[in-house]
Parts: structure tokens; sequence; C-alpha cells
């Protein structure tokens, strides 16, 4: 038996992200959990603010903005960048994090953050009181001692923030449970695919 809940944003987990905008010499940062890739290749990202939102003036003025994976120890310094304005707040400053150059966007990444994103605006969509800007991602930074000798990510170093929507609630990955596109093969009845 299943309860209906009737439309629901509860919606979990998401990770959760700091996006920057700006420059290094005035960056701003906003928390969002509205956020999600939507293509390979190109590699493209989506992510959603409300119109109101001082960095939504920032990403359309620049046409550029970066992703930054917040680890679990800097959940306070993560809301917090969720629940005050950068109209009227130094973020960087009240959080201690540090404004590094990107590569390839003028926007910051978040030097705190195991993983940053760079990304360039290619289209930007209205959905209700939401703007959703789709970024193609043209560089991406690991910090080195998440990643081993070939290269391959160690999610448990990065160990990112995630977020369950809906429920308001803070929480961590877990444990590894399968590898994608293998544990599945178990089940599989005919080899005929």
């Amino acid at each position: 038996m299943k309860k209906q809940l009737g439309p629901s944003d509860t919606f979990f987990p998401t990770p959760i992200t700091l996006v920057a905008s700006g420059t290094l010499e005035k960056p701003n940062i906003i928390t969002i959990a509205w956020v999600g890739m939507v293509c390979s290749e190109p590699p493209t990202i989506a992510v959603s603010m409300t119109n109101k939102r001082h960095s939504t003036e920032s990403i359309r003025n620049q046409g550029e903005f970066t992703v930054n994976i917040p680890g679990t120890s800097k959940v306070a310094e993560v809301d917090y960048c969720g629940i005050v304005s950068g109209r009227r707040n130094d973020k960087f400053k009240e959080t201690h994090f540090t404004p590094a150059p990107g590569l390839k966007v003028g926007a910051p990444i978040i030097q705190e953050c195991a993983y940053n994103l760079e990304c360039k605006v290619v289209n930007e969509l209205q959905i209700g009181e939401f703007i959703v800007f789709l970024g193609q991602i043209v560089e991406t930074h690991i910090d080195n001692n998440c990643v081993d000798d070939t290269g391959r990510i160690i999610l448990g170093k990065v160990n990112p923030l995630v977020y369950a929507a809906g429920l308001r609630e803070y929480w961590n990955l877990g444990e590894k449970v399968g590898t994608a596109f293998n544990v599945g093969r178990q089940l599989r009845v005919t080899d005929g695919e």
C-alpha cells in the first residue's frame, strides 16, 4: 500500500553545490541543490535558482559561473550561503572560503571545495519563478588527494554533502553498494540483447 502526497518537490538525494559568480575582486556564492548533469557531450550542467537572486543577475551579466562541491565538514558554511544575500553580505569573507582563479572563466572556484566545475552559459530557461542556466563545463578541478594514480576519483575523499529536498536535511552519501552497468547483470534472463 502507498500513500499519495500530491505534487511535491521532495526529491533525494540531490548534490548540494556552491555556485560562484562574479570576479576574484567581487565574488559571490549561492547554495544550490537544484542542479544536475543534462548532457555528456558536450558536458553540460543545469543550475536552477529563483529570478530574484543576486546570483541570477551576476550569471546573466557574466555568462559564466562555477559549481563547487563542498564536503560534509562545511555544512554550516554551505547553509549560511543559502540563507543570506550576496547583495548585503560578503559570503567569502564571512565563511572564510577562498576564491581562486579559474582557468577558463572569470568566476572564481572555491579552494575549500574538493571538486570544481568551470561553466559557460549556453542557454537559459524560465520555469515558474525559477531560471535554469545550462552551463557547458569547460574545465574541471579536483584536489590531488581525491584521485588515485590512474586519475579515478575517490568519492569517499571528496565526501560530498547531499540534500534531501522537501525534507530540508543535509546528509552524507554513505557507502558504495554496487558498480553501475555491472551489478544488474546478475538479473539478466537472456543474452539476446
